[in-house]
């Protein structure tokens, strides 16, 4: 196995730690078998990599750490720099750098754009009021489950999955819940 220094390598700039930019990191370190790139991401998030899909699951146990990807030690195992609640916010494409929210700047070789998908809401008087949430992230869970202690009712806009996931969270929760749904049959 040929060993470089940080000098001889690339750096590959992951920008975002979903399923999608975690599996990316997992297959560049499988196949990169002569250490030529260095790793870093970016996550606007305060956790690294979990599974989204099961996100409903949260609900029955509170517990972020069983929906965890990989462990926060494996990144620093695998020499990835892991920058957590900083999402990158410019790409310099002419100078090769990446800029984040706190300022800091990566040169880079090469990018990954592995964001993600932000759910789609509707432009409705009353959007931004207080008690209106997305279902998407660990942290939206937990606003959920803290503001519906204080709740009687639901109102969920949208029946497809994570809509009907979040309707079955709020029932979960001990709330009277109304799914909205435009199309004439859910999901």
């Amino acid at each position: 196995m040929i060993q470089r220094n940080s000098e001889q390598q690339q750096t590959v700039v992951v920008i975002g730690n979903g399923m999608v930019g975690l599996r990316f990191c997992e297959q560049l370190i499988e196949k990169d078998q002569h250490h030529e790139y260095k790793i870093v991401t970016f996550c606007e998030e305060p956790r690294a990599a979990y599974d989204r899909v099961g996100l409903t699951q949260f609900f029955a146990h509170n517990d972020a750490e069983k929906l965890m990807l990989a462990r926060k030690e494996w990144y620093a195992e695998n020499n990835i720099d892991l920058h957590l609640a900083d999402r990158a916010v410019s790409i310099d494409r002419k100078n090769k750098m990446i800029r984040s929210q706190k300022g800091i700047e990566i040169p880079y070789d090469k990018v990954v754009i592995a964001t993600g998908s932000y759910p789609f809401v509707p432009a409705v008087p009353g959007i931004k009021n207080r008690g209106v949430f997305v279902y998407r992230t660990i942290n939206d869970l937990e606003q959920i489950i803290q503001y519906a202690a204080h709740s009687k009712k639901a109102a969920v806009i949208g029946g497809g999955l994570l809509g009907l996931e979040a309707a079955k969270a709020a029932l979960d929760l001990g709330l009277e819940t109304h799914v909205l749904e435009f199309a004439p049959r859910l999901m």
